[in-house]
């Protein structure tokens, strides 16, 4: 019993031995300053897609629905599903964005499908059916995006107001005759600058 209670003892000095000399090690101190920082760029998402500098962002679709193959008259679509989000594609600016500008390419069949109705560029099907349409910068359709791929300038709403993306698209088919029936489509590079 008296050799347990010594190995005890020797325990409990080794213990506080141990202690004494880490209070030896902390007999000094040092104190400063640890800096934390972050940059912001200026810039604008896309319905909640990446801003400043990102490529390959989904602007949504121009979905002008579907109408029978004999439709005539005039359809209109604006820009929903961007980012892969649901309803209007949206921009937000960051407060110290004060200019904003759109420009909207041609497409890949700018100048077809005349002789079916009206618009600069094309929706197609196929190898040879087309099916002609216009976009604009205003809902009103008075401004139409140039196919020189142009810049248009845009005014923002607000700081951190949301604007819808000003994209306004217009089929006005003219000709009686029927299309070829089946989903036609067209591809539009869109940029924004700030």
């Amino acid at each position: 019993m008296q050799r347990t209670a010594t190995k005890i003892s020797l325990a409990a000095l080794s213990a506080l031995a141990v202690l004494a000399s880490s209070n030896v090690i902390a007999a000094g101190s040092l104190a400063g300053q640890l800096n934390a920082q972050m940059t912001l760029q200026a810039g604008c998402i896309v319905s909640g897609a990446p801003g400043a500098g990102a490529t390959g962002v989904n602007f949504g679709t121009l979905d002008f629905g579907t109408q029978p193959a004999t439709f005539t008259g005039i359809l209109a679509a604006t820009s929903s599903g961007g980012a892969g989000g649901a309803g209007a594609t949206q921009i937000l600016c960051s407060p110290d964005v004060t200019s904003l500008s759109i420009t909207v390419s041609g497409g890949n069949n700018a100048g077809q499908g005349g002789s079916v109705g009206i618009g600069s560029r094309a929706m197609k099907l196929g190898t040879s059916s087309y099916l002609p349409y216009e976009v604009y910068s205003d809902a009103g359709m008075t401004s139409a995006y140039p196919t020189s791929a142009s810049a248009v300038g845009v005014t923002l709403p607000g700081t951190g107001v949301a604007l819808p993306l000003p994209i306004y698209g217009r089929i006005n088919k003219t000709s009686p005759a029927a299309l070829v029936s089946g989903t036609y489509t067209d591809v539009l590079q869109v940029t924004l600058a700030w």
